[in-house]
């Protein structure tokens, strides 16, 4: 659906199903997970907004971004956020890289997998801490090639992993590229996916305003500012198109 100004897929099956498909026809792809600090700076950023629309599929990571959506086209969407997933993929067979993040954390998903009873291929790849313009994309490309997974794990923060997927992607064979941010935390237990709704808003974010208050109520106040411009915009052009 084509939705403040880019698109989001809120059908989860359709998400699979696409994701699926390119990881058998060993075809590459990236969905970009799209919360509330994605969908804020895609509204300011017009370089950052290409990125996103230019995913092959997206997936909405956010309880009030679904109930904005409902509210204005009277449908009944939910979020399929990042934690459920990378959940969802990381207990099956497929060839998992991740990029970014630390051997540690890997260590940690795949005791963690390990402790249900599932063996996961989930290998590691360190890149330097540089601004996103700096890294070596040919290069990193052909460690990622060599490696040949199925799914591509980036995690270095929105929006730098987005942008970091888009000067990438042109170099890569084959896999499916998430930008997935702190879905590795949250699987692990570090933080808590909070499945319990309160009117139709899950508030997953609340823990890491505490363990992070700084960056977390930066990132929700710029959100709930740009809230009611996308909203009225939103209702705008979709009493345009019944017209």
């Amino acid at each position: 659906m084509d939705v403040f100004n880019i698109h989001i897929e809120f059908d989860s099956e359709v998400l699979k199903s696409t994701v699926e498909k390119h990881i058998q026809e060993k075809k590459k792809a990236y969905v970009c997970v799209v919360d509330a600090n994605v969908i804020t700076i895609a509204q300011k950023d017009l370089k950052y907004r290409e990125i996103v629309k230019n995913a092959t599929i997206n997936t909405c990571d956010g309880s009030s971004i679904a109930k904005m959506v409902n509210k204005i086209y009277g449908t009944n969407y939910h979020a399929y956020n990042g934690p459920e997933l990378f959940e969802y993929y990381i207990e099956r067979p497929y060839k998992h890289l991740l990029v970014g993040n630390t051997k540690a954390k890997v260590e940690q998903i795949k005791t963690f997998v390990k402790g249900k009873g599932i063996e996961v291929d989930l290998q590691h790849l360190d890149v330097p801490f540089v601004p996103v313009d700096q890294f070596d994309y040919e290069g990193i490309a052909k460690q990622i090639n060599e490696i040949k997974p199925d799914i591509v794990w980036v995690s270095l923060g929105a929006p730098k992993q987005e942008t970091f997927i888009s000067k990438i992607f042109p170099y890569v064979n084959q896999g499916v590229l998430f930008g997935i941010g702190a879905a590795f935390n949250f699987y692990t237990g570090d933080l808590h996916n909070n499945k319990k709704e309160i009117g139709g808003l899950r508030f997953i974010w609340l823990e890491r305003i505490f363990k992070e208050p700084k960056k977390q109520l930066k990132r929700v106040g710029g959100y709930l500012m740009m809230v009611p411009k996308m909203y009225f915009e939103e209702k705008r052009k979709a009493k345009k198109s019944r017209i």
